[in-house]
Protein backbone atom coordinates (compact mmCIF):
# COMPACT_ATOMS: atom_id res chain seq x y z
CA UNK A 1 0.00 0.00 0.00
CA UNK A 2 1.01 3.65 -0.39
CA UNK A 3 1.52 5.88 2.67
CA UNK A 4 -1.25 8.24 1.55
CA UNK A 5 -3.97 5.66 0.97
CA UNK A 6 -5.20 2.28 2.26
CA UNK A 7 -4.81 -0.94 0.32
CA UNK A 8 -7.35 -1.61 -2.40
CA UNK A 9 -8.58 -4.71 -0.57
CA UNK A 10 -9.18 -2.80 2.68
CA UNK A 11 -10.94 -0.03 0.75
CA UNK A 12 -13.26 -2.38 -1.12
CA UNK A 13 -14.22 -4.31 2.01
CA UNK A 14 -14.97 -1.04 3.82
CA UNK A 15 -16.92 0.17 0.78
CA UNK A 16 -19.18 -2.88 0.88
CA UNK A 17 -19.71 -2.41 4.61
CA UNK A 18 -20.50 1.27 4.04
CA UNK A 19 -23.07 0.35 1.44
CA UNK A 20 -24.81 -2.22 3.63
CA UNK A 21 -24.70 0.09 6.65
CA UNK A 22 -26.55 2.69 4.54
CA UNK A 23 -29.44 0.40 3.56
CA UNK A 24 -32.74 1.22 5.27
CA UNK A 25 -33.45 -1.02 8.31
CA UNK A 26 -36.65 -2.34 6.74
CA UNK A 27 -34.59 -3.94 3.96
CA UNK A 28 -33.34 -6.64 6.40
CA UNK A 29 -29.88 -6.15 4.90
CA UNK A 30 -28.23 -3.59 7.13
CA UNK A 31 -25.15 -4.35 9.21
CA UNK A 32 -24.70 -2.39 12.45
CA UNK A 33 -25.01 1.35 11.68
CA UNK A 34 -21.64 3.03 11.26
CA UNK A 35 -21.45 6.76 11.95
CA UNK A 36 -17.81 7.05 10.82
CA UNK A 37 -17.69 4.90 7.72
CA UNK A 38 -17.96 7.73 5.19
CA UNK A 39 -14.99 9.42 6.84
CA UNK A 40 -12.94 6.24 6.57
CA UNK A 41 -13.50 5.10 2.99
CA UNK A 42 -11.95 6.81 -0.05
CA UNK A 43 -14.14 9.37 -1.80
CA UNK A 44 -15.04 7.15 -4.77
CA UNK A 45 -16.49 4.51 -2.44
CA UNK A 46 -18.70 7.00 -0.59
CA UNK A 47 -20.92 7.60 -3.60
CA UNK A 48 -22.95 4.34 -3.53
CA UNK A 49 -23.58 4.67 0.22
CA UNK A 50 -24.66 8.28 -0.13
CA UNK A 51 -26.97 7.39 -3.02
CA UNK A 52 -28.78 4.94 -0.75
CA UNK A 53 -29.70 7.76 1.64
CA UNK A 54 -32.01 9.20 -1.01
CA UNK A 55 -32.93 6.00 -2.83
CA UNK A 56 -33.37 3.40 -0.10
CA UNK A 57 -36.11 1.76 -2.14
CA UNK A 58 -33.38 0.47 -4.49
CA UNK A 59 -31.48 -1.40 -1.77
CA UNK A 60 -32.79 -4.92 -2.64
CA UNK A 61 -31.96 -4.45 -6.33
CA UNK A 62 -28.49 -3.07 -5.57
CA UNK A 63 -27.88 -5.98 -3.20
CA UNK A 64 -28.83 -8.54 -5.86
CA UNK A 65 -27.04 -6.94 -8.82
CA UNK A 66 -23.79 -6.29 -6.94
CA UNK A 67 -23.75 -9.84 -5.61
CA UNK A 68 -24.19 -11.34 -9.06
CA UNK A 69 -21.59 -9.01 -10.59
CA UNK A 70 -18.99 -10.05 -8.00
CA UNK A 71 -19.84 -13.78 -8.02
CA UNK A 72 -21.17 -13.47 -4.49
CA UNK A 73 -18.13 -11.66 -3.07
CA UNK A 74 -20.12 -8.64 -1.87
CA UNK A 75 -22.62 -11.00 -0.23
CA UNK A 76 -19.71 -12.76 1.43
CA UNK A 77 -18.32 -9.53 2.91
CA UNK A 78 -21.73 -8.54 4.29
CA UNK A 79 -22.48 -12.00 5.71
CA UNK A 80 -18.99 -12.37 7.17
CA UNK A 81 -19.43 -9.00 8.87
CA UNK A 82 -22.74 -10.04 10.42
CA UNK A 83 -21.31 -13.36 11.64
CA UNK A 84 -18.16 -11.85 13.19
CA UNK A 85 -20.23 -9.10 14.81
CA UNK A 86 -22.36 -11.75 16.50
CA UNK A 87 -19.26 -13.75 17.52
CA UNK A 88 -17.86 -10.57 19.08
CA UNK A 89 -21.09 -9.96 21.00
CA UNK A 90 -21.04 -13.56 22.26
CA UNK A 91 -17.42 -13.31 23.38
CA UNK A 92 -17.97 -9.99 25.14
CA UNK A 93 -21.06 -11.39 26.84
CA UNK A 94 -19.00 -14.41 27.95
CA UNK A 95 -16.47 -12.16 29.68
CA UNK A 96 -13.96 -10.87 27.13
CA UNK A 97 -12.71 -7.42 28.11
CA UNK A 98 -10.29 -6.89 25.21
CA UNK A 99 -10.81 -7.03 21.45
CA UNK A 100 -7.83 -7.41 19.11
CA UNK A 101 -8.14 -6.89 15.36
CA UNK A 102 -5.27 -8.38 13.37
CA UNK A 103 -4.91 -6.61 10.04
CA UNK A 104 -7.63 -4.16 11.06
CA UNK A 105 -7.73 -2.22 7.81
CA UNK A 106 -10.64 0.23 7.89
CA UNK A 107 -12.64 -1.84 10.38
CA UNK A 108 -14.72 0.30 12.74
CA UNK A 109 -16.11 -2.21 15.23
CA UNK A 110 -14.66 -0.14 18.07
CA UNK A 111 -17.42 2.41 17.45
CA UNK A 112 -19.89 0.43 15.36
CA UNK A 113 -20.66 -2.23 17.97
CA UNK A 114 -22.33 -0.88 21.09
CA UNK A 115 -21.16 -3.95 23.04
CA UNK A 116 -17.51 -3.02 22.38
CA UNK A 117 -17.89 0.19 24.40
CA UNK A 118 -17.06 -1.69 27.60
CA UNK A 119 -13.94 -3.34 26.12
CA UNK A 120 -10.50 -2.08 25.19
CA UNK A 121 -10.02 -2.44 21.42
CA UNK A 122 -6.55 -2.94 19.92
CA UNK A 123 -6.14 -2.54 16.15
CA UNK A 124 -3.02 -4.06 14.58
CA UNK A 125 -1.90 -3.02 11.11
CA UNK A 126 0.91 -1.66 8.97
CA UNK A 127 2.18 1.79 10.08
CA UNK A 128 1.17 3.38 6.75
CA UNK A 129 -2.39 2.08 7.06
CA UNK A 130 -2.59 3.33 10.61
CA UNK A 131 -1.35 6.80 9.70
CA UNK A 132 -4.10 7.04 7.11
CA UNK A 133 -6.70 5.72 9.54
CA UNK A 134 -5.59 8.00 12.36
CA UNK A 135 -6.04 11.04 10.11
CA UNK A 136 -9.50 9.88 9.04
CA UNK A 137 -10.60 9.07 12.59
CA UNK A 138 -9.46 12.48 13.78
CA UNK A 139 -11.95 14.03 11.35
CA UNK A 140 -14.71 11.77 12.67
CA UNK A 141 -13.74 12.23 16.33
CA UNK A 142 -13.67 8.46 16.81
CA UNK A 143 -10.11 7.48 17.74
CA UNK A 144 -10.59 7.53 21.50
CA UNK A 145 -12.34 4.15 21.64
CA UNK A 146 -9.37 2.17 20.30
CA UNK A 147 -5.63 1.64 20.62
CA UNK A 148 -3.87 1.74 17.25
CA UNK A 149 -0.84 -0.58 17.26
CA UNK A 150 1.42 -0.13 14.21
CA UNK A 151 3.22 -3.34 13.26
CA UNK A 152 5.33 -4.07 10.21
CA UNK A 153 5.16 -7.86 10.27
CA UNK A 154 8.39 -8.13 8.26
CA UNK A 155 10.52 -6.47 10.95
CA UNK A 156 8.43 -6.03 14.12
CA UNK A 157 7.46 -8.50 16.85
CA UNK A 158 3.69 -8.73 17.24
CA UNK A 159 3.98 -9.97 20.81
CA UNK A 160 6.26 -7.12 21.85
CA UNK A 161 4.01 -4.57 20.14
CA UNK A 162 0.96 -5.90 21.98
CA UNK A 163 2.78 -5.88 25.30
CA UNK A 164 3.87 -2.25 24.79
CA UNK A 165 0.30 -1.32 23.85
CA UNK A 166 -0.98 -2.70 27.15
CA UNK A 167 -2.79 -5.90 26.11
CA UNK A 168 -3.14 -8.08 29.21
CA UNK A 169 -2.43 -11.78 28.83
CA UNK A 170 -4.32 -12.39 32.07
CA UNK A 171 -7.70 -11.09 30.85
CA UNK A 172 -9.90 -12.83 28.25
CA UNK A 173 -9.68 -11.37 24.77
CA UNK A 174 -11.60 -11.71 21.52
CA UNK A 175 -9.30 -11.86 18.50
CA UNK A 176 -10.56 -11.04 14.99
CA UNK A 177 -8.39 -12.33 12.14
CA UNK A 178 -10.58 -11.49 9.17
CA UNK A 179 -9.68 -11.84 5.50
CA UNK A 180 -5.94 -12.23 6.16
CA UNK A 181 -4.75 -15.84 6.44
CA UNK A 182 -5.02 -16.74 2.72
CA UNK A 183 -2.45 -14.07 1.91
CA UNK A 184 0.11 -15.23 4.49
CA UNK A 185 2.50 -18.15 4.29
CA UNK A 186 1.79 -21.10 6.54
CA UNK A 187 4.86 -20.18 8.58
CA UNK A 188 3.49 -16.66 9.13
CA UNK A 189 0.09 -18.05 10.14
CA UNK A 190 1.66 -20.42 12.67
CA UNK A 191 3.92 -17.69 14.06
CA UNK A 192 0.93 -15.40 14.57
CA UNK A 193 -1.06 -18.20 16.22
CA UNK A 194 1.80 -18.76 18.67
CA UNK A 195 1.67 -15.10 19.65
CA UNK A 196 -2.12 -15.19 19.99
CA UNK A 197 -1.86 -18.26 22.24
CA UNK A 198 0.84 -16.67 24.38
CA UNK A 199 -1.27 -13.54 24.88
CA UNK A 200 -4.62 -15.30 25.46
CA UNK A 201 -6.04 -16.11 28.88
CA UNK A 202 -8.26 -19.21 29.10
CA UNK A 203 -11.72 -18.35 27.78
CA UNK A 204 -10.34 -16.05 25.11
CA UNK A 205 -11.84 -16.56 21.67
CA UNK A 206 -10.52 -16.27 18.13
CA UNK A 207 -12.57 -15.63 14.98
CA UNK A 208 -10.44 -16.52 11.97
CA UNK A 209 -11.38 -16.71 8.30
CA UNK A 210 -9.59 -19.06 5.93
CA UNK A 211 -9.82 -20.47 2.42
CA UNK A 212 -10.01 -24.16 1.59
CA UNK A 213 -8.13 -25.83 -1.28
CA UNK A 214 -9.58 -25.43 -4.77
CA UNK A 215 -11.00 -28.96 -4.84
CA UNK A 216 -13.00 -28.19 -1.69
CA UNK A 217 -14.14 -24.60 -2.33
CA UNK A 218 -14.64 -25.04 -6.09
CA UNK A 219 -12.17 -24.73 -8.94
CA UNK A 220 -13.92 -21.73 -10.54
CA UNK A 221 -14.03 -19.59 -7.41
CA UNK A 222 -10.48 -20.62 -6.47
CA UNK A 223 -9.18 -19.43 -9.86
CA UNK A 224 -11.16 -16.20 -9.59
CA UNK A 225 -9.89 -15.59 -6.04
CA UNK A 226 -6.30 -16.24 -7.12
CA UNK A 227 -6.62 -13.86 -10.08
CA UNK A 228 -8.25 -11.19 -7.91
CA UNK A 229 -5.53 -11.52 -5.26
CA UNK A 230 -2.76 -11.25 -7.85
CA UNK A 231 -4.43 -8.20 -9.41
CA UNK A 232 -4.42 -6.27 -6.11
CA UNK A 233 -0.96 -7.48 -5.13
CA UNK A 234 -2.11 -10.00 -2.51
CA UNK A 235 -1.63 -13.51 -3.96
CA UNK A 236 -3.12 -16.50 -2.16
CA UNK A 237 -0.42 -18.40 -0.25
CA UNK A 238 -2.16 -20.72 2.22
CA UNK A 239 -5.33 -22.82 2.20
CA UNK A 240 -6.57 -25.31 4.81
CA UNK A 241 -9.07 -28.12 5.02
CA UNK A 242 -11.47 -28.03 7.99
CA UNK A 243 -9.81 -30.86 9.97
CA UNK A 244 -6.39 -29.36 9.23
CA UNK A 245 -7.35 -25.94 10.57
CA UNK A 246 -8.98 -27.49 13.65
CA UNK A 247 -5.79 -29.46 14.35
CA UNK A 248 -3.66 -26.33 13.90
CA UNK A 249 -5.80 -24.39 16.35
CA UNK A 250 -5.75 -27.31 18.81
CA UNK A 251 -1.94 -27.34 18.65
CA UNK A 252 -2.09 -23.80 20.03
CA UNK A 253 -4.65 -24.52 22.75
CA UNK A 254 -7.84 -23.50 20.92
CA UNK A 255 -10.95 -25.65 20.56
CA UNK A 256 -13.21 -24.93 17.56
CA UNK A 257 -16.72 -23.92 18.59
CA UNK A 258 -18.12 -23.31 15.10
CA UNK A 259 -16.82 -23.52 11.53
CA UNK A 260 -19.24 -22.09 8.97
CA UNK A 261 -19.49 -20.47 5.57
CA UNK A 262 -21.85 -18.22 3.64
CA UNK A 263 -24.58 -20.80 3.11
CA UNK A 264 -24.87 -21.10 6.90
CA UNK A 265 -24.85 -17.33 7.38
CA UNK A 266 -27.36 -16.72 4.59
CA UNK A 267 -29.79 -19.16 6.17
CA UNK A 268 -29.36 -17.36 9.49
CA UNK A 269 -29.53 -13.74 8.37
CA UNK A 270 -31.26 -13.53 4.98
CA UNK A 271 -33.30 -16.67 4.31
CA UNK A 272 -36.47 -15.25 5.87
CA UNK A 273 -36.78 -12.48 3.28
CA UNK A 274 -37.48 -12.89 -0.44
CA UNK A 275 -35.79 -9.55 -1.14
CA UNK A 276 -32.55 -10.45 0.61
CA UNK A 277 -32.10 -14.10 -0.39
CA UNK A 278 -29.40 -14.23 -3.10
CA UNK A 279 -30.72 -15.03 -6.54
CA UNK A 280 -29.27 -15.89 -9.91
CA UNK A 281 -26.60 -18.35 -8.72
CA UNK A 282 -27.30 -22.04 -8.24
CA UNK A 283 -25.61 -21.87 -4.84
CA UNK A 284 -23.68 -19.33 -2.84
CA UNK A 285 -19.99 -19.67 -3.74
CA UNK A 286 -17.64 -20.43 -0.89
CA UNK A 287 -15.08 -17.63 -0.68
CA UNK A 288 -13.96 -18.26 2.89
CA UNK A 289 -14.96 -20.10 6.01
CA UNK A 290 -15.15 -18.60 9.49
CA UNK A 291 -13.93 -20.62 12.46
CA UNK A 292 -14.58 -19.43 16.01
CA UNK A 293 -12.42 -21.12 18.64
CA UNK A 294 -11.92 -20.83 22.40
CA UNK A 295 -8.67 -20.96 24.36
CA UNK A 296 -8.88 -23.98 26.65
CA UNK A 297 -5.26 -24.42 27.69
CA UNK A 298 -2.08 -22.41 28.16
Amino acid sequence: MRPDRPSLTASLVAGVRALYASFPPESDLVVAPDRDVLDLVPAWLRLPARAMSSAGWAAPAVHQVLGLATLGLSWHVALRTLAIDDAARDALSAGATQVVLLGAGLDNRARRLAEAASARVFEIDHPDMQRYKRERLARAGGEGERVLVPVNFEIDSLGEALERAGLSAERPSFWIWEGVTPYLTRAAVESTLRTIAERSAPGSRLAVTYMRPAEDMGEGIARFAAALGAMVGEPVHATYRKPELAALLADHGFEVLTDETDTDFEARYWRASDTTRPRGLRALPEWERLAVAERVAR
